[in-house]
């Protein structure tokens, strides 16, 4: 028993693991860490489902078992943070790394891809003949929680080819280089890739499965068990939770058989994401904030919809619901069938951590409902007025819905004249040290303190008296009296 490292809780705890009530050496429950959605089976083993998910040890020694059966899905295996082996299909029994230099090290396990139709199985740890398993790493202080489909999962991003067999996906998804995993990395952060392929808030990819949706496994530890529910641990509160749920809803026409009509997805769609992002809260609390993401990969019909759903939110009071709209990131889509590649992976990364660093930097407010302290978020927003000009093509404001310190976030709305505009382009300054950090629904550039914002193409086109709104993160001074102007090319 002292050489094996056996999981023994009944969901694994975000730091080293926690002993259950079976009689087995306390010294197994803490070799190791992870933060990923685990079950546990009858004799103590671990059960997982969910992409992504890793498990971390520390060993002295010149070599490691991993005690791992899963003959659906692929993991890679690291020592002292260098990939050294990937376990295809890893069928019964212990899986070895050895010839490593004497002394201690690292080990990390991690789940590559999806197989979302079975049950994954870790039974931990083993220290080669002379060698002892240590103390698992110590939790991570953040935490990030990823919620999507096949973009969240890293579908096919290694691939060097967009057609790809079913093999070839399973063989080229990593979910560890998907851009969820690269951004808790950059932020030093515990993580959980919640993400199912082909899964939609409503509707699922060609209207596939129905009856199901995401929202069907959405609170599940293992995915092929109906019913299932995972124990969430108490020290599990993600600083944030990321959700990307959309593009199977709409990236494929409505067909005859299906329950709705194209309006009534569209109502469905609103109303399960406000519910759903009602659940998220109702379990994280006040303090975590949810970030929506935003593309026009499906069509021009979802921006909008993730607008009205974040706005619905913010209105209602929640200052800690965002928008991330990636959907001027220069991508290649160059992944299985036409997905994000690695590339595009380290792209989305590198944005979603601009946008993450300054809310999680501490310290933080809490939002309150009561009168807030200086340095609080904003409780309400502050419209900060434009002049009102007769007869313009456009008008526009400028709106911070909420600040923390050494950051807000910011919108810029356009009202459309009589005439109504074909494309507009709002134009404001901001105040000394102050830039904008990250936009959505418009493009945004800058030239010193000067802002311009421009229309995408799916909301350039208003009609008279219609509005559009576009948003983004800001870092350094909260802007105050900021005019507002716009112009239609």
């Amino acid at each position: 028993m002292a050489a094996a490292a056996l999981l023994t809780t009944g969901a694994l705890a975000a730091g080293p693991l926690a002993a259950s009530a079976a009689p087995l050496d306390p010294d197994l429950a803490r070799t190791v860490h992870t933060a990923g959605r685990v079950a546990v089976g009858a004799d103590g083993g671990a059960l997982f489902s969910w992409p992504g998910i890793y498990l971390e040890g520390r060993f002295e020694g010149t070599g490691i078992g991993v005690d791992l059966t899963d003959p659906a899905s692929d993991y890679d295996v690291a020592i002292d943070g260098e990939r050294v082996t990937t376990l295809v299909a890893p069928g019964p029994g212990t899986h070895w790394v050895d010839g490593l230099a004497p002394g201690q090290h690292t080990v990390r396990v991690v789940k590559r891809s999806e197989s979302t139709w079975t049950t994954s199985r870790f039974d931990g740890f083993v220290a080669a003949p002379g060698g002892r398993l240590l103390d698992a790493p110590p939790a991570r202080e953040r935490q990030l929680e990823l919620v999507g489909d096949s973009f969240t999962a890293g579908y096919g991003n290694e691939s060097t080819e967009r057609e790809c067999t079913g093999d070839q996906v399973n063989r080229t998804t990593n979910a560890d280089l998907s851009f969820g995993a690269i951004t808790a990395r950059n932020l030093d952060a515990d993580y959980q890739v919640n993400a199912f392929s082909g899964r939609g808030m409503v509707r699922n990819y060609g209207g596939g499965e129905a009856g199901t949706s995401y929202r069907t496994y959405a609170d599940r530890a293992l995915l092929a068990v109906p019913g299932d529910v995972w124990d969430r641990p108490d020290d599990w509160q993600p600083d944030a939770v990321v959700i990307g749920l959309g593009i199977n809803d709409f990236s494929t026409p409505v067909s005859s058989g299906e329950p709705w009509t194209t309006q009534s997805l569209r109502t469905a769609y609103v109303e399960a994401y406000t519910g759903f992002l009602d659940t998220l809260r109702a379990r994280y609390g006040p303090q975590t904030y949810l970030v929506v993401s935003s593309t026009s990969y499906a069509g021009p019909e979802l921006p909008p919809l993730v607008q009205e759903v974040v706005a619905q939110q913010r209105a209602a009071g929640d200052q800690r619901v965002l928008i991330w709209d990636y959907a001027d990131a220069p991508l290649d889509y160059l992944g299985c069938h036409w997905h994000p590649s690695l590339a595009d992976h380290r792209v989305l990364a590198q944005r979603l951590t601009a946008l993450l660093t300054p809310l999680l930097t501490d310290p933080q407010p809490t939002p309150t409902a009561t009168p807030t302290p200086s340095g609080s978020p904003t409780g309400s927003p502050t419209t900060l007025p434009s002049p009102t000009v007769p007869a313009r093509a456009c008008q526009a404001t400028l709106t911070v819905v909420g600040s923390w310190p050494g950051g807000y976030q910011a919108s810029v709305r356009v009202t459309a004249g009589p005439s109504g505009v074909a494309g507009w382009r709002a134009g404001f300054s901001l105040p000394g040290g102050s830039t904008v950090v990250q936009g959505w629904s418009a493009d945004f550039t800058s030239a010193g303190p000067s802002v311009t914002a421009t229309s995408k193409d799916w909301n350039a086109r208003l009609g008279a008296g219609q509005t559009a709104e576009a948003g983004f993160i800001g870092s350094g001074p909260v802007p105050t009296d900021v005019h507002a102007s716009c112009t239609s090319p």
